[in-house]
């Protein structure tokens, strides 16, 4: 049956969502036949499969129409977006697909895409999150809650892009000097809990019944490790999109994490990251789409998109999975030689 699915997987280069996708489904051997896009030839996922496509960037006008050659070109059966442009891109015309698209409904991407937004989702249902205001509003979260600060983009700071822990006033308007586009940013609460950060996996079925959820305890150091400083003495850090640690069995923060994807309305993959602090789950990220961890999951026997393709497509009914834990996860670069000609080849649509 599956063996003569084509899956169409976009955004393959090496360090994106899209590659993680890949990998997790390359480890089922020939059960797809998987076709790969990306924006750059330069782009590592696209020289592991023998079909492989280059196409126009998100935003730009010919992506939705270059899509839509590409599943009639390849009898595309399902398509898995793998970046964050292509999901909010494709979100808007899921329905004129002639394939299943393996996402969140669009109200879901939509409330996930903006962080204050999210915020004040999640507040109102009952989650603990950081306390998160506008860039104007920073002077009084101060008196709040105090420094240090977090400061961060409301939208694309995917791997903590322009991320910063910011310890005093002239800090904060030094950073807004150097955002280009202060009014767009925002700023948060730090949480406590460098050694019990999560990056959690949530799968929910068509019908909205959550299959099951992996948890990863965040070791973070080397890649994973993001912007941190010492401030008298007390070290602050926070993570990169690039996570390693311990797969864990964690009861607590998967009821939260379950709870909120239930809550949320999802429906397909759902990553969570959040903070352990004391019996408190503090949610600081909801990211509706595969994680940055899938072929680590995958790994350990939690394959996320086989799990939903199965799902979606073949409504094949999975309920728990059997995966392993307390192991960890090590993460490094891998390389990859290409002939030229093989760039050369490629097609642009």
């Amino acid at each position: 049956m599956s063996q003569q699915l084509r899956v169409l997987i976009t955004g393959v280069g090496g360090r994106s969502v899209g590659h993680q996708i890949l990998q997790a489904l390359l480890l089922l051997g020939e059960q797809y036949t998987i076709v790969a896009t990306d924006v750059e030839a330069f782009s590592y996922g696209l020289y592991q499969v023998d079909r492989r496509y280059l196409v126009p960037h998100a935003h730009d006008p010919g992506y939705i129409k270059a899509v839509h050659r590409l599943i009639a070109r390849e009898r595309i059966g399902v398509l898995l977006p793998g970046t964050e442009a292509e999901l909010f891109a494709l979100a808007e015309h899921r329905n004129e697909l002639n394939c299943m698209t393996i996402m969140n409904p669009p109200e879901v991407v939509h409330l996930c895409r903006n962080k204050g937004r999210l915020a004040k989702w999640l507040v109102e249902n009952g989650f603990r999150t950081p306390r998160t205001v506008a860039s104007g509003d920073w002077r009084e979260l101060t008196q709040q809650v105090g420094f240090p600060i977090v400061g961060k983009p409301a939208e694309n700071s995917g791997g903590s892009r322009h991320v910063e822990i910011l310890r005093s006033a002239a800090e904060v308007e030094t950073y807004l000097g150097l955002c280009p586009n202060p009014s767009q940013m925002l700023f948060q609460e730090y949480v406590e809990g460098v050694d019990t950060e999560y990056t959690v996996g949530v799968a929910v079925s068509h019908a909205g019944e959550i299959i099951d959820s992996i948890v990863l305890r965040r070791i973070l150091m080397g890649l994973s490790l993001g912007p941190s400083r010492v401030i008298d003495g007390k070290t602050y850090a926070l993570s990169t999109g690039y996570s390693q640690g311990v797969i864990v069995k964690h009861e607590l923060v998967q009821a939260v994490c379950e709870n909120l994807a239930s809550t949320l309305g999802a429906r397909g993959p759902l990553n969570i990251q959040c903070r352990l602090n004391g019996d408190e789950v503090c949610v600081f990220e909801v990211h509706p789409r595969f994680s940055g961890t899938t072929s680590i999951r995958a790994a350990a026997g939690f394959n996320e998109p086989d799990l939903l393709i199965k799902d979606f497509l073949f409504q094949q009914p999975v309920r728990r999975v059997e995966y392993q834990t307390d192991v960890v996860a090590i993460r490094a670069f891998s390389n990859l030689l290409v002939p030229m000609a093989a760039l050369k080849e490629l097609h642009r649509l």
